[in-house]
């Protein structure tokens, strides 16, 4: 038996990266999933590997409408949900003197709003099956990181919501928690960062190397699981120790 039989996910930013990786590795260990993500050609590749165990439904999770139809659609497919992760994000560096307008708001809205009501719209759900939720964030939330005021300010921000409603829905049986990856290989980091930049923070890991999108998501699906039945409102890094 695999440690998600019978379970059903929701994992947004489902196409490719870490979302990908513990949309597959969810699908690996007996549960059933869908992804979410703006384009639907990767979403499709996801489904594709796996097509009794993963669907896919493209939706934006800054816009409230497309987050009810996910979880609508995971609901029709599937008949239940019991687990949310919340990954889709949007990361724009540079000096805040140079930030537009749209950039911030997407850091906002994908970042904070989407993982809010995310958990809002699917809390019928997860509260009559007593499951969770796991936000992935970043190490940048705890760090004084510059270039990042905004992507690193509102990964805090969920870092924060996570422990507030794990206090207010721990009655109702529903766990909260959140993953904090350090430098990972993903698509996002690649537009973001150079290879002589990547290859320095990897030079200052104590494992001296860059996370894998399985990396991380091993520890969400830690957290997804049974076996992490009495752990809530907690941050886990999976950062090779870049924080320290």
């Amino acid at each position: 038996m695999g440690r998600f039989d019978g379970k059903v996910a929701l994992v947004t930013g489902g196409g490719t990266g870490i979302g990908r990786a513990i949309a597959l590795g969810f699908a690996e260990e007996g549960g059933k999933v869908v992804v979410t993500g703006r384009r639907i050609d990767p979403l499709q590749e996801v489904s594709a590997t796996n097509p009794e165990r993963i669907r896919c439904v493209a939706a934006d999770v800054s816009r409230g409408e497309d987050v009810k139809r996910a979880i609508a659609f995971t609901v029709e497919q599937f008949g239940a949900l019991d687990v949310l992760v919340n990954n889709a994000a949007a990361c724009t560096m540079g000096p805040l003197a140079n930030m537009s307008d749209d950039a911030l708001s997407a850091m906002l809205d994908v970042n904070v709003k989407g993982t809010l009501m995310g958990i809002r719209d699917a809390l019928p759900h997860l509260g009559s099956r007593r499951g969770c939720v796991v936000n992935v964030t970043s190490v940048t939330a705890g760090a004084a990181t510059p270039m990042m005021a905004a992507y690193a300010g509102s990964k805090a921000a969920v870092e924060h919501l996570t422990r507030c409603l794990a206090v207010e829905l721990g009655p109702s049986g529903v766990r909260l928690n959140v993953v904090a990856p350090g430098m990972t290989l993903t698509p996002m980091l690649e537009a973001n960062m150079d290879r002589q930049g990547i290859d320095q923070t990897a030079a200052h890991t104590p494992l001296r190397r860059v996370g894998t999108p399985e990396d991380v998501a091993e520890a969400v699906l830690f957290l997804a699981s049974d076996q992490a039945a009495w752990i809530t409102g907690q941050v886990v890094q999976s950062s090779g120790g870049l924080s320290l």
